[in-house]
């Protein structure tokens, strides 16, 4: 079944603008590079939505494979719902708090 919409939480939009900002700023063009990384994890997502780990409650994990990344999603009446984008770096518990 492959879902029929992407769905962005307010917080996951905010994560890949400002991701998309800071690697643009580091060289043109690499924010662009970022948000086509971000796009084919999406349609590999929409294509296979569970073939990626759960990582908590029905949250899954898909890692880019540029970009030190990982998307959290979920699938909700057949969409997938992009939780969070969070940088290898962080916390991955981030995206669990209010």
């Amino acid at each position: 079944m492959t879902p029929r919409a992407l769905l962005l939480r307010p917080q996951a939009r905010a994560e890949l603008l400002e991701a998309h900002a800071w690697y643009e700023q580091e060289r043109p063009g690499l924010g662009q590079a970022f948000f086509q990384e971000v796009r084919t994890a999406v349609a590999v997502v929409r294509e296979m939505p569970e073939a990626f780990p759960v990582v908590h409650l029905s949250v899954r994990r898909v890692l880019l494979k540029r970009f030190p990344y990982a998307l959290y999603y979920s699938l909700e009446d057949g969409a997938v719902v992009l939780v969070a984008i969070v940088h290898g770096r962080r916390d991955p518990a981030v995206w669990q708090r209010p």
